[in-house]
């Protein structure tokens, strides 16, 4: 009774399947018709991942305008230096001490060594590396995960965004906690290694909350990967101006160190609040 019954749900499931297959090849009167059916089918399906195929990168970069990517550059138009949270600077020994995430696929690591090379020639940084293993079938969202105290440098092919690199910043209480540098493969992946040594170099730099040199992509080099350029050539490196900024910010100098208020206690202490200078507008202060 058992086999019968189950040869009857068989049936039923199989009588259900040929159904739902006639229906979804167009309700086909004869083989011939089936099988013109079926390939309308294919090319359909075809045709719907093709429009989610997020494989597609730029192939013909000969006539692109680099300069129109700084558009929607959220750090335009900002001339301060955000600093990190001060847990992460030690200003008389390294100054800031950040923690580096390797989340790039294989294609990337040498643009990523140079950058973290340039930019650790500063006595300013004192930059530790640590390599996140990635599976090339992981998305985006998993490869360029935020991690707190640290930077994520990741690669993605994030589409036609209108903008080759992008960092954002967790900032807390006007402070950096975490960063996060994206480069974009849409536009990135055929690019030469000056147009992708730059993007490397100029995310990371804004992730130690560095901004921008000069805004202009079209007028003269600056020599700096923080200089909006058309023509990256020599605009790969972080240059002077963005060392002498970190050494402002997260090193301790005298030169940097002011005094801003002493007061003179009731029991004979004396309490002096010394500020160490960012600029002639802004100081962080410290009670000693």
């Amino acid at each position: 009774m058992g086999k019968i019954i189950s040869g009857i749900t068989s049936l039923l499931l199989l009588g259900g399947i040929g159904i739902a297959l006639w229906y979804f090849l167009g309700k086909p009167e004869n083989l011939s018709e089936a099988k013109d059916g079926l390939g309308d089918a294919y090319n359909k399906t075809k045709d719907q991942i093709d429009k989610f195929d997020f494989g597609d990168v730029l192939e013909d970069l000969s006539d692109l305008d680099w300069g129109q990517f700084f558009n929607d550059d959220p750090f335009a138009g900002n001339t301060t230096v955000t600093l990190w949270d001060e847990q992460f600077i030690e200003r008389d020994d390294g100054g800031l001490q950040l923690t580096l995430v390797n989340s790039l696929s294989a294609d990337w690591q040498e643009e990523f060594e140079v950058a973290v090379a340039d930019w650790s020639m500063s006595d300013a940084l004192t930059l530790d590396v640590v390599v996140e293993p990635v599976d090339d079938a992981w998305d985006n969202d998993k490869k360029c995960k935020r991690q707190d105290d640290k930077m994520v440098v990741c690669n993605g092919n994030f589409g036609d965004t209108g903008w080759v690199g992008i960092n954002e910043n967790e900032v807390m209480g006007g402070r950096i906690i975490s960063s996060v540098a994206k480069m974009n493969e849409y536009y990135l992946n055929k690019a030469d290694f000056d147009h992708r040594r730059f993007t490397m170099c100029h995310e990371i730099g804004h992730g130690f909350g560095l901004p921008h040199t000069d805004e202009n992509p079209y007028n003269k080099n600056l020599n700096d990967c923080l200089d909006y350029t058309d023509n990256p050539s020599s605009n790969v490196l972080p240059g002077e101006v963005n060392m002498i900024k970190l050494q402002e910010v997260y090193l301790a100098t005298e030169r940097e160190k002011r005094l801003l208020r002493r007061v003179e206690n009731k029991d004979g202490s004396v309490t002096e609040t010394i500020g160490w200078m960012i600029n002639e507008d802004e100081a962080e202060a410290s009670s000693l």
